[in-house]
């Protein structure tokens, strides 16, 4: 097994820094181009935490991080309960039954259905008077 390569712009970084705690990243940008090597600022920081002159963050536990647990808490909080009466399908590839099938209606009996022709008629009503007033103004303003 081939021994692992060091990069020789992190070992100049790594050790200028560890012997002036104190560097600029400019400092050490112009030491590593008189040597003709490249370093970028996110190699400055990393050297800077790992030698613990500047506190990091566990990755995953950052702002960005709690941020978007916060995020998520709050909508899922936010969002309504779903009833055990209706379960949205999954999408699943062609020819893959659901992984969650539908729930059979708990009101299969006639007082249910009425219940539910009821409603839909209430509903029909209030939307064709609403459609009615809408014509009326759009009338009213054309003429």
């Amino acid at each position: 097994m081939a021994a692992k390569k060091t990069n020789p712009a992190w070992e100049l970084l790594f050790e200028y820094v560890k012997q002036n705690r104190s560097a600029t990243f400019q400092e050490v940008a112009e030491v590593a181009a008189k040597k003709k090597l490249t370093i970028h600022p996110v190699m400055f920081g990393r050297a800077q935490a790992m030698l613990g002159i500047v506190k990091s963050a566990k990755r995953g536990t950052g702002k960005v991080a709690r941020k978007s647990k916060a995020k998520a808490k709050a909508a899922k909080a936010a969002a309504p309960e779903a009833s055990p009466i209706v379960a949205l399908p999954v999408k699943r590839g062609p020819g893959r039954p659901r992984k969650y099938p539908l729930a059979a209606p708990a009101n299969l009996s006639i007082d249910g259905i009425l219940a539910a022709v009821k409603a839909s008629e209430q509903a029909k009503a209030r939307y064709r008077s609403a459609l009615e007033r809408i014509q009326a103004i759009v009338a009213g303003v054309l003429a």
